[in-house]
């Protein structure tokens, strides 16, 4: 554990660690240091330091911080929501900043200028070929309603954006099918939009859709809170699974202790579901519960407990459980990582307020 690797060593490497030299009789080939990675959002202080990415390397158990400084010199100098890797490219969805950066996904290293063009307060990103969907909050001036709120529709030949309006504060987003599933955070409803000619229809739930998992049999499964604008009884928040090709909820699993932000993940063989569970503010209790997909049955205790989780991801190698503690918004967090069985197997210091995972294999 807290086996940290030289800032200055990673600075040194940055340009050079993935790729070959073009001249091999003044630049030998450098040794790869990565293979498997965690690329960790450190997303700062919305008013103040800006977010930075952490690298762990999932081999040696390690980590890097600064990896974006490192690879491009110069500090991020926005606040990044989420990312995405879509064919070897990562994508920075800078909520605090409002545009998109597009970066090498092996080397971090930006390859052209941020999307900034129709795009406002991003929040998530799926993509389907060449083309990318971005829930997008928009310019808001009721919180409640979010009526400016859209998906923007990228090509990603091109990086032309194309809005799609769509009021109710849109937040996770999956492609099933032909069909984009949209969370709307203002309302009790799940938006779906149809690729073919982008006509929505609406899912209703029994409370506040925030983020979306699929299992082994391909239904859908959303995470349902309370809001302070959509508030809801503690008998109707947990998770929904919906069947996709009838777009008809088949169940209703109740959580009362889910988190506001409604993170939610699944295992790589897709038989659980895994869900963060927060104390309401001011408490900082958290902890980390399982559904066991086949019977639709929530754990009856807690995989993992502690304080003031900000996020998890879950490895999609071995399932290891990788969870985001951020005691502040000015202070280092870190990350602890668990086994599927909830065993404490790492630990180690991060940027501020870390709160996403993306998972990638350099060398595919």
């Amino acid at each position: 554990m807290k086996k940290i690797r030289s800032f200055m060593f990673f600075v040194a490497l940055a340009a050079t660690v993935f790729f070959t030299s073009c001249d091999n009789s003044t630049n030998p080939i450098p040794e790869k240091v990565y293979s498997k990675v965690a690329y960790i959002v450190n997303y700062g202080n919305y008013s103040g330091s800006k977010s930075e990415i952490s690298i762990y390397d999932t081999d040696s158990s390690s980590i890097t911080h600064d990896a974006y400084k490192a690879a491009n010199s110069v500090d991020f100098t926005s606040n990044i929501e989420s990312i995405a890797v879509h064919k070897d490219i990562a994508y920075f969805m800078s909520n605090n900043g409002d545009k998109i950066d597009i970066v090498d996904a092996k080397s971090l290293q930006a390859s052209v200028n941020p999307i900034s063009t129709d795009i406002t307060k991003p929040r998530y990103f799926a993509a389907d070929g060449s083309t990318a969907y971005i829930s997008c909050w928009g310019d808001v001036d009721d919180w409640s309603v979010m009526a400016n709120s859209y998906i923007a529709k990228i090509d990603l030949t091109t990086n032309i954006v194309t809005k799609i309006a769509l009021p109710g504060g849109p937040e996770g987003v999956i492609i099933i099918g032909n069909s984009l599933y949209v969370a709307l955070t203002t309302t009790k409803k799940i938006a779906v939009i149809d690729l073919s000619n982008n006509d929505i229809s609406y899912i209703n739930t029994l409370a506040v859709p925030y983020h979306f998992v699929v299992d082994e049999a391909g239904y859908l499964w959303a995470s349902m809170v309370s809001t302070y604008t959509v508030p809801v009884g503690l008998d109707s928040v947990g998770l929904t699974q919906i069947d996709p090709a009838t777009n008809t909820v088949l169940a209703n699993v109740n959580f009362t202790d889910i988190g506001s932000n409604g993170f939610i993940h699944i295992s790589s063989d897709k038989k659980t579901v895994y869900v963060l569970g927060k104390e309401a503010w001011p408490g900082t209790a958290s902890s980390i519960y399982s559904i066991d997909v086949p019977s639709q049955v929530l754990s009856n205790t807690a995989l993992i407990s502690g304080e003031k989780f900000n996020g998890f991801g879950i490895n999609p190698e071995n399932d290891n459980i990788y969870v985001f503690i951020s005691p502040s918004a000015t202070e280092n967090g870190s990350l602890k990582i668990y086994n599927s069985s909830g065993s404490l197997i790492d630990e180690e210091e991060t940027g501020i307020s870390p709160k996403h995972v993306v998972f990638y294999n350099i060398e595919q």
